[in-house]
């Protein structure tokens, strides 16, 4: 079964209605099917952003408590290999949550990453397979 993966920009876009990519977001989140995957990296970092933005932080933790959104990452399990990519990927570069979220992608080869961030055009998933996206055209 496809799962459906998404990082902070997305979320974003989904919880800030004036943001340019609003009604993208909104499109995706009609039609794939819930929960959508995310690590607490995500979460906190789409807190943040709203926070900054003016809007409830808790906006998007909201989404977890509706089952629209689930954690499907574990850190612990996973440290070297975030590790690895950032180190990997220093040049560009990969944050911590991008790390964790090529990480996930590995771990759900039947994957598509919601995302709003060019930078995983570049990013390899098991050093040379592309990461499938779904990003605005």
């Amino acid at each position: 079964m496809e799962a459906f993966l998404t990082d902070s920009s997305p979320l974003v876009a989904l919880l800030n209605r004036n943001d340019a990519h609003h009604r993208w977001a909104r499109e995706q989140f009609d039609h794939v099917p819930c929960p959508v995957w995310t690590c607490e990296g995500a979460i906190a970092e789409t807190s943040y952003l709203l926070q900054t933005d003016g809007i409830s932080p808790w906006s998007v933790i909201e989404l977890l408590e509706k089952k629209i959104l689930a954690i499907q990452f574990d850190l612990s399990l996973n440290i070297d290999r975030v590790l690895s990519l950032m180190k990997k990927y220093a040049d560009t570069p990969m944050d911590f949550v991008d790390a964790c979220l090529v990480t996930m992608t590995e771990e759900k080869s039947n994957c598509k990453l919601l995302t709003l961030d060019s930078d995983f055009r570049i990013y390899r998933r098991f050093e040379r397979q592309t990461i499938p996206l779904i990003t605005p055209k």
